[in-house]
């Protein structure tokens, strides 16, 4: 545990102190460079593109509203996710619905690549549908190492875990993705 923060965690906290007293730059900065990866993850998660433009709205409230609990021992990054994913979460546990209604727009309109670690001939229906049947934790654990190429320590950090739980958090995920994918054939390996 870093008790110190490093320069780059006292520029983070700098610039979010000055976007909370008011600084229009330092606003724009900070949602400029989280907005766009915080979105696509909250898009994947809850699954609709209102849903997903209301989190991050509200993680943005919740950031500023909590600025000063960020001491800079995550990057500013890690700490919006965490603020992200848990909006995510208490959204997919108060709505039973089906995470991923809109999977499929949000697919095309991004021209995002689904990349689970498997060479696999299905459609995206077919991973949506897989995806479906992991628990949110594992969802959300999967969608952030998968869609945004966070490692194991970054997840653990947004989603409050420590990173022997997420280790073991995203091997269940993906045994559970190989056995849902396998029963639709076309799995060659599972990396």
């Amino acid at each position: 545990m870093n008790l110190f923060p490093n320069r780059q965690q006292r520029e983070e906290q700098d610039l979010l102190a000055k976007a909370v007293s008011g600084d229009r730059f330092a606003s724009q900065e900070i949602i400029r460079s989280l907005s766009p990866s915080a979105y696509s993850l909250a898009w994947k998660m809850v699954g609709r593109k209102e849903d997903a433009e209301d989190v991050v709205q509200e993680a943005f409230i919740r950031l500023w509203k909590s600025s000063g609990s960020f001491s800079g021992k995550a990057s500013l990054r890690t700490y919006f996710y965490a603020i992200v994913s848990n909006l995510c979460l208490d959204r997919l546990r108060a709505n039973s619905k089906g995470a991923f209604e809109e999977f499929n727009e949000f697919e095309h309109a991004s021209g995002a690549s689904v990349d689970l670690g498997v060479e696999c001939q299905w459609d995206v229906a077919e991973i949506q549908l897989a995806i479906e049947t992991l628990s949110a934790k594992q969802r959300m654990a999967i969608l952030m190492w998968v869609y945004q190429d966070l490692t194991a320590a970054e997840i653990a950090k947004a989603m409050g875990m420590n990173k022997n739980s997420v280790d073991q958090l995203l091997f269940r995920a993906k045994m559970k993705l190989k056995v849902e994918l396998e029963k639709k054939g076309g799995i060659r390996e599972l990396k």
